[in-house]
C-alpha cells in the first residue's frame, strides 16, 4: 500500500450542510465538565454523541463500537476499530458494506494513521469476502477535538492535509455526511 499525505480529500467539494441539534450541543457541553484523560472517555463522551447525531440524520446506517474486525486467510488481519459505520440499517452483527472506520487516540491523531489504514484495508477485505465490490473506504483518526480523515482507494491511502475541529461541528458533520452520501448507493 502507498501513502499520500498531501491530499485535500474534500477540497473543491461542496459539503452537505448539517444542522447541529441542540441535543448534541448539550451533550458536548456536559462532556466539558468531565475528565477527558483517556481514549475511552473521549470516545464515550465526545465521539459517540457525534456519531449518534449522524445516525439520527441517517437511519439507514448502523454504528458499531468496539467490534473486532477479523479477516482470516493469507492476510490474517485483526483489529478493533473504535467505531465502524455500515451501510445497513438496524443490524446487530456487522455486515458489509463497511464504509468508514474511526480510530480514537488520546493525544495526537497522527499516531493512529497506520492503525486506521490497516483497519480500512481489513474492512475492504471484509466487504470483498461478503461479495461487495466497494473499493473506497474512509477512515478518521481523532483525539475527539481534532479529526483527520483518510481514504483508501485502490492500493493508496490518502491522508487529508486539512484538519477538522470539534469547534466547527457543522463542517465536521458535513464531512461525515458527505462520506455517508457517497455510500447511499450501497443500500
Amino acid at each position: 500500500m502507498q501513502q499520500n499525505t498531501n491530499s485535500k480529500l474534500f477540497s473543491g467539494i461542496e459539503l452537505p450542510s448539517f444542522s447541529v441539534s441542540t441535543r448534541l450541543i448539550e451533550d458536548l457541553q456536559e462532556a466539558e465538565q468531565l475528565p477527558m484523560y483517556s481514549e475511552k472517555a473521549k470516545s464515550e463522551f465526545i465521539i459517540s454523541p457525534i456519531l449518534k447525531e449522524l445516525k439520527r440524520k441517517n437511519p439507514f446506517i448502523s454504528v458499531f463500537s468496539g467490534f473486532a474486525l477479523n479477516i482470516e486467510g493469507d492476510n490474517d488481519l485483526s483489529g478493533n476499530p473504535d467505531f465502524i459505520l455500515s451501510a445497513k440499517p438496524n443490524i446487530v452483527e456487522i455486515e458489509a458494506p463497511i464504509f468508514c472506520l474511526m480510530e480514537s487516540k488520546n493525544k495526537a491523531p497522527d499516531e493512529g494513521f497506520a492503525q486506521c489504514a490497516a483497519e480500512m484495508y481489513a474492512a475492504r477485505l471484509f466487504n470483498k469476502e461478503l461479495g461487495g465490490s466497494q473499493t473506497t473506504i474512509y477512515g478518521a483518526v481523532t483525539n475527539a477535538f481534532d479529526w483527520i480523515f483518510l481514504k483508501l482507494e485502490n492500493d493508496t491511502v490518502y491522508i487529508d492535509s486539512e484538519r477538522y475541529y470539534i469547534g466547527n461541528l457543522a463542517k465536521l458533520l458535513g464531512v461525515l455526511q458527505y462520506i455517508v452520501n457517497q455510500n447511499k448507493i450501497l443500500l
